[in-house]
């Protein structure tokens, strides 16, 4: 992941740590009649009507940011939602990148299966975390496309909050990277005392490489059984992996496993052991389980790519419920 530029400090000061999110209920407000890029994903108000279907099942909805960048007509909101009891909990995130479609039309083709798991243990709902990106199919805030010349501004980025390689008592970023970026992670860790991660599910795809595999980014690492239910899935799906080698990023493939690897991202931000806030060191989630999927988009058409996430959903939240009654 390229590095994150140093966004405007002022304009990140306002938000701070514990960035205002606003509560809401049946009464969150969609904006109508937002343009979707036109690839064959679902419009983005129906993804926004599924998650919210929870609602009616006793979840708690709110708006997380109000996502307005640079050339963008209207801001629309990044909107999570919490499972009735709290505790040690599922998260599960999508739509990070916003030219991946898969992992949003998965989460809304299965959220009765996400409501179930939801019954049954505390679940922690991101399912559109780059809702302008998805709308006009734009990787990141600023630019459409990865680039190594031009830093994009991921929503994502966790830089701000992790330790420096350098210096362990200095963050990597002076300043998160965008003001999505700032209320993004601060939501995650002002939920840590109520709904601490366990577990991390982030669905993504890639549409530079012809065969995908998974990042198992948690303590547990390459020895995470979840992590090797995931690639039966994904291969049961039809979906080529890379079972060995290296990623486009050098990093090494074991049996379509990639271990944690430092790329300022979210999902290292969920493993990690210590975060940097307001220039101290604190506990950090430390989840044990933190696992990145990442579907070759380019090899596959969109509704297959669907599919395996919705089946790499349904097969880990059987998992997890059969965990929770053990």
């Amino acid at each position: 992941m390229p590095s994150p530029r140093v966004f405007a400090a002022a304009a990140i000061a306002g938000l701070g740590l514990m960035a205002a999110a606003r509560a809401a209920g049946p009464g969150v407000e969609i904006p109508a009649g937002v343009a979707t890029h036109g690839d064959g994903r679902a419009p983005i108000e129906s993804l926004w009507k599924a998650s919210l279907s929870l609602v009616a099942r006793g979840w708690t909805a709110e708006v997380v940011a109000e996502s307005a960048p640079a050339g963008t007509a209207q801001p629309l909101p990044v909107i999570a939602l919490r499972s009735p009891k709290p505790g040690p909990a599922v998260w599960v995130l999508a739509g990070i990148h916003g030219e991946e479609p898969a992992g949003p039309n998965a989460i809304a083709r299965v959220i009765d299966d996400i409501a179930a798991l939801g019954e049954r243990r505390p679940v922690v709902l991101l399912p559109l975390l780059n809702p302008q990106g998805y709308a006009r199919n734009w990787r990141y805030l600023n630019v459409p496309v990865y680039s190594e010349a031009v830093a994009g501004q991921s929503v994502g980025d966790s830089s701000h909050l992790l330790p420096s390689a350098e210096d362990p008592g200095r963050a990597r970023a002076a300043a998160p990277s965008s003001l999505e970026a700032a209320a993004i992670t601060a939501f995650v860790l002002r939920h840590q005392a109520d709904y601490p991660v366990a577990v991390s599910i982030d669905l993504h795809e890639d549409n530079l490489i012809d065969r995908g595999y998974v990042y198992s980014q948690g303590t547990l690492g390459e020895r995470d059984p979840l992590a090797g239910a995931a690639v039966a899935t994904l291969v049961a799906s039809g979906v080529p992996l890379k079972m060995d080698g290296t990623t486009r990023f050098d990093e090494p493939i074991a049996k379509g496993i990639v271990g944690p690897v430092t790329d300022s991202s979210i999902d290292e931000l969920m493993s990690a052991r210590e975060v940097i806030v307001d220039g101290a060191a604190r506990p950090g989630p430390a989840a044990r389980t933190v696992l990145v999927f990442e579907t070759p988009a380019a090899a596959l058409p969109l509704e297959r790519r669907i599919a395996a996430h919705a089946a790499l959903l349904r097969r880990l939240a059987g998992e997890l419920e059969a965990e929770r009654a053990d």
